[in-house]
Order: C-alpha cells, then structure tokens, then sequence
C-alpha cells in the first residue's frame, strides 16, 4: 500500500459515515462472492485498507484514526446490517488493534506503522508455554482466526506451566502478537454461517517468542496511556454484538421491502392477503424492530458509561462490568429472536437465495456463538449480581 492511499485514508477515517457508505455498498455487490471464497472478498479487502479499517480506533500517535468507541460500533452495526461476513471483519480488525496498546511503544509502533498491519487470532489460551531465556517456546493449534488471510500479525494464547512443579499452582494464561509468516495456516473454514469472516485454524510448532511480545489482554495494565487501551473485555463482545443487532435490523428492513412487493399465495391459510396487510406480519416487523432497537440503546449505553469513566480517570466499576456483560448478550439473544421472526413472517419466500432471511439466520446464529456472546457470559454476570466471583478471569 503506497502513500497515496496512506493519505486518502487518513482523510477517510475521519469521517465513519463515508467509510459505511463505501464498505457497505461493496459488501451489497461481492457477499456472495466473500462466501464462496471463505473471506474476504478481494474488493473489500483494499476498502479496508484504503479506509485504514485496521487502525480505526488506535490513538493518532500510533497513526491511528482516534475514533470514538461507540462510533465504531455504530459502523460495524450498519455495515453488518448488509453483510455480518463483512462487518464481522471489520468488528475484529478495528478491535484487535488494542493489543498493541500491551506491548512497549518501541514494539507496537513499527507493527502499525501503516494501513495493512491486520492481527488476527484467538487470545483463547489453546497453545503451551515454556520459559527459556528471555522469553518462551511456545507450540498449539488456534481457530477462529477471522480476517487471517490479510493479517500480517497473529495473537495467539498460551499455558506455562507452574516453575514450581506441583499440580496444586494452577498455569499462568498469556498472549502473545508474532508475524503470521511464523504460522502455518490451515484451510478449515467451511462454515455454515459468517462464510466470508475466513475465521480458519493455525498452528505453530516451538516458536521462540520474546518475553516482552506477551502479555495478559484485559488484565495487565496498558503500556500505551491513551484511554482506548483501558477498555475492558466486554468491550470486544460489544463490537461482536453489534454485528448481530445489524443482520437484526436487516432482517426487519428485508421484511419490509417484502411486504411492499410480494403477497400470500391465493387459498393458502392467510386466503390470500398481502403480506402487508396480515397481523402476524405487523406483530413480526413491529417486534424485531422493538427487539434490535432497544437492544441497541442498553448495549450502547452500558459502553457509553464505562468509556466516560475512562476519560474521567475513574476505575471501572464492577457493575459497570456487569451492565456490559448483560448488555452483550441481551443484544444477541435480542437479534437472533428478531431474525426468527422475521423468517417466519416471510413465510416460504425465506427459502430462496434472492431474500435476506436465510442468510441473516446462518449469520446470526454463528455470530452469537462467539464465547462473549454465549449463555455462559450471562450467567457471569448473575453471579456477579448475587455477590459471587466471575468465572472468567477478563469480565
């Protein structure tokens, strides 16, 4: 990517209304074909370049493009509501910046220096640790890699056993950022939903990684001081479920751009009424809309409070956290209830390919598959309300 292109996405980034614009409508055009390559579509690919997608939210002294959290999750919803391989993309490429905010300045800042520095991976500790001198040895096999044929870095997470050699110590959880040349790719996506997100596998094999390349997301304190660094875990199962409220509201525009051109075969138990004229059409689009829209309020506000704490200096509060936890997954479970609906409203016009509510359902049930998303995150944040520790060590 030469500077030309640097520069028009400088300019680019400032404005996520034009960034939408553009990425959406390439989304409407190259979906299909995103699904039958399992990623990202060429086209899009550059778009996110050409936007510098992958620096969006980092601080301008990283060459990033400052952008506000909640606007960054209004992108992604808006964008998701044409296509959830696309925003999925651009959800994870935009949020895995903040890894970087761990690592000394002397490292992150040459691996951002320009609009290709995409990382991928898992931060799931599926790998293992040994300590060596001045750093580890690390081997595993990852999944869920969205975005990893434009990475040029790789997270991954990692065990290391107790020094101790008793079992009763339980093992120290890291992460780590390595070139992905290090890493050998596998071509495992062949998904039901999210068909373009190549959220594939990869594995390596007694890789020597730098003691100061690791660190524990959400957990250690940020080496870069700009406020973005200290969002919390629930801040990425926000930017995951934002994807899901917009295949919601796509699902209700869908409905209703159906309802203005299709009716009800004639003697069918409707008899024969237009879809727009059936009350079981209007409860659906009047309810998914209910569901995804204040779904969306929740989610953002909960955001919303835990960033104004980071600018005001404050800690983040323990029902801050809580609020998010409960937040994120509301709003999945909210927007896969509204694609139901809506799907059933379209009746047997939502098996063709030529209408959104198939797709919509793959991809919103793969989205709330996503481990933030999942009933267990919601049950965290119950045992948190009755006063018990959180089983996950990030919430």
């Amino acid at each position: 990517m030469d500077r030309a292109i640097g520069s028009e996405a400088a300019a680019a980034r400032s404005a996520p209304a034009a960034i939408v614009a553009d990425i959406a409508g390439l989304a409407a055009r190259h979906k299909v074909e995103g699904d039958r390559l399992r990623q990202l579509p060429p086209a899009l690919a550059e778009a996110f370049q050409r936007h510098d997608v992958y620096r969006l939210i980092l601080p301008r002294d990283l060459g990033g493009g400052d952008v506000d959290p909640l606007d960054y999750l209004d992108l992604v919803e808006k964008v998701a509501r044409v296509d959830g391989s696309t925003a999925w993309n651009l959800a994870i490429g935009a949020g895995s910046g903040l890894y970087v905010g761990y690592l000394p300045v002397e490292r992150s800042r040459p691996m951002v220096a320009d609009v290709s520095s995409c990382i991928a991976g898992a931060y799931a500790p599926f790998g293992h640790g040994e300590i060596v001198d001045g750093g580890y040895r690390v081997s595993g096999h990852w999944g869920w890699a969205s975005g990893a044929a434009q990475a040029r870095w790789m997270v991954f997470g990692f065990r290391v056993a107790a020094q101790d050699g008793t079992d009763e110590t339980p093992p120290e959880i890291r992460q780590a950022l390595a070139p992905r040349e290090a890493f050998h790719v596998l071509d495992t996506w062949h998904a039901n939903g999210l068909r373009g997100t190549g959220s594939t596998e990869y594995e390596v094999d007694d890789l020597f990684v730098p003691s100061d390349m690791t660190f524990r997301v959400f957990l250690d304190k940020p080496k870069h001081p700009a406020p973005v660094f200290r969002l919390p875990g629930a801040f990425f199962g926000s930017a995951v479920a934002s994807v899901a409220l917009g295949i919601g509201h796509g699902a209700t525009e869908g409905l209703k751009q159906l309802a203005v051109v299709k009716g009800r075969a004639k003697g069918g138990a409707s008899g024969g009424n237009p879809l727009r004229q059936q009350a079981y059409a209007h409860y659906a689009v009047a309810k998914a809309e209910a569901l995804v829209e204040s779904a969306k309020l929740y989610l953002d506000d909960a955001i919303e409070a835990i960033w104004c704490s980071i600018l005001a200096g404050r800690e983040i509060e323990p029902a801050q956290r809580e609020r998010a936890r409960r937040a994120c997954v509301q709003a999945a479970e909210a927007s896969a209830e509204a694609v139901d609906l809506c799907c059933r409203a379209a009746g047997g016009h939502a098996l063709f390919e030529s209408q959104p509510f198939g797709r919509a359902l793959r991809d919103v049930r793969a989205a709330i598959a996503q481990i933030t998303l999942q009933r267990s995150a919601m049950e965290d944040a119950g045992r948190a309300a009755f006063g018990l520790e959180p089983l996950s060590p990030v919430f």
